[in-house]
């Protein structure tokens, strides 16, 4: 999760710092290690929640060592490789095609047996079914995060007259209404871009047209980017950047020196931003900032499908204090630990009771995000493949740039990758085995 802190070099010091220069190898027989990705804010809320554990776990010391996102599935594996793994992780679902197989996680099954507090009939069967890999619970889900999340300014709706959208909206309304929202000064400069991803999020795209990368997430076989819908997603979001320059395309940013899209939303300048539910923090700290969200456009004729995403904790399996980690991971996965979370904006809790509850539904802004609680039901989530981060990131990533660069046509793009992509074949390596 991405957002911001009140309190950022605080966290830092207490986090970040301790986490590059120390590392995880320094540990005595009362101390674990909690490894997270979140930005600073969401660290703060989690130390917070770490002080509670101590309260009641005196005998366990925890420390908190903050990873950027980027880095972290390959710092984890080196640390891992070399011994020096924390205790618990924070993974998420993208990340146990590269933990789990590798022998890196604990499996939790047993680990539930014996603790009835953690029940996960209390949690998103679909969560459940993702975390469980050939029968076993490889981490215990902290929240669900559908990507599908517009946050739109209404004030900038109020000012080019047109009403708020809803949640049944299409693609086709959602593209007339980012070029009304679009403003530019004399020159035909951009000054105010009717729309905006957060971070690259093509999937909104290709999930809504009808397409997929591979055939079945959980147990792929086979790469599906040459479908109709696929090809119809990337070109449509090709389109908004290139055709009808309603959202700043990656060259564009380059040359413009653009902010971030997320503080782009923030000041004025973009009208509508594409993200996760993890932005709320960010944007409830603005005072002068009016807005609220919906969900993402949908094409009609086509089954809803949204960008999935969730997190959760996990054992390292050479972790020398599994049942102190096991502890954590119960507390942080409690009701109130969610609720708390819940309470910042922050998440949406994996427990259902919880993301029903106020301490989600909680009546600020944004008013409109009960939507998230049925688009759990159909969010997609990365292909379950040892070698898709290796696949996405190194082949189809840098060939679906060319797209968003208008160098190369959706169609052109994927005949390439259809070729490349017959010498990757999706595999589940289960090293565990050996």
């Amino acid at each position: 999760m991405k957002i911001w802190t009140r309190s950022f070099f605080a966290v830092l010091l207490l986090v970040g710092v301790g986490s590059w220069l120390g590392g995880c190898s320094k540990k005595d027989g009362n101390t674990i290690h909690l490894s997270s990705w979140g930005d600073p804010q969401e660290n703060e809320i989690l130390q917070e929640l770490i002080t509670q554990f101590q309260q009641v776990h005196p005998e366990i010391h925890v420390v908190l060592d903050r990873v950027p996102f980027g880095s972290y599935a390959e710092k984890l594996m080196t640390q891992y490789a070399g011994g020096v793994a924390p205790d618990v992780i924070f993974v998420s679902s993208e990340n146990l095609a590269d933990f789990y197989p590798s022998g890196m996680l604990e499996p939790l099954t047993s680990y539930l047996k014996a603790d009835p507090t953690v029940d996960l009939k209390e949690l998103y069967p679909t969560l459940v079914n993702w975390y469980t890999i050939k029968g076993d619970v490889a981490a215990i889900p902290r929240d669900i995060a559908p990507v599908c999340v517009i946050y739109y300014n209404k004030k900038l709706f109020d000012d080019a007259k047109l009403p708020y959208p809803k949640d049944d909206w299409t693609a086709d309304e959602f593209l007339a209404v980012a070029q009304k929202l679009t403003q530019r000064d004399a020159k035909g400069h951009v000054t105010v871009w009717g729309y905006a991803d957060d971070y690259p999020i093509p999937e909104q795209w290709m999930y809504a047209f009808g397409g997929r990368y591979v055939d079945d997430s959980h147990n792929p076989t086979k790469y599906t980017l040459d479908q109709p819908g696929f090809i119809k997603g990337v070109q449509f979001r090709s389109d908004l950047m290139n055709k009808y320059k309603v959202m700043p395309s990656p060259a564009s940013q380059s040359q413009q020196g653009l902010a971030g899209a997320a503080d782009l939303f923030a000041n004025g300048s973009a009208a509508m931003l594409l993200s996760g539910i993890w932005k709320v923090p960010m944007f409830r700290q603005s005072k002068e900032l009016k807005w609220d969200v919906v969900q993402a456009p949908h094409v009609p004729g086509v089954s809803r499908a949204v960008v999935g995403g969730s997190s959760g904790y996990g054992i390292i399996s050479k972790s020398q204090h599994k049942d102190a980690a096991w502890k954590l991971i119960a507390f942080l996965s409690s009701p109130e630990g969610q609720s708390q979370f819940a309470a910042t904006g922050l998440i949406q809790p994996a427990r259902k009771k919880v993301a029903e509850s106020s301490a989600f539904l909680d009546g600020k802004d944004p008013q409109n995000k009960k939507f998230l609680l049925s688009a759990v039901d159909y969010a997609v989530d990365d292909p379950m493949s040892t070698n898709w981060r290796e696949v996405k990131q190194g082949i189809i990533v840098p060939e679906l740039d060319k797209v968003w660069n208008g160098t190369e046509t959706a169609q052109q793009a994927v005949d390439k990758l259809m070729v490349v992509l017959q010498k990757h074949k999706l595999v589940f390596e289960d090293k565990r085995t050996k």
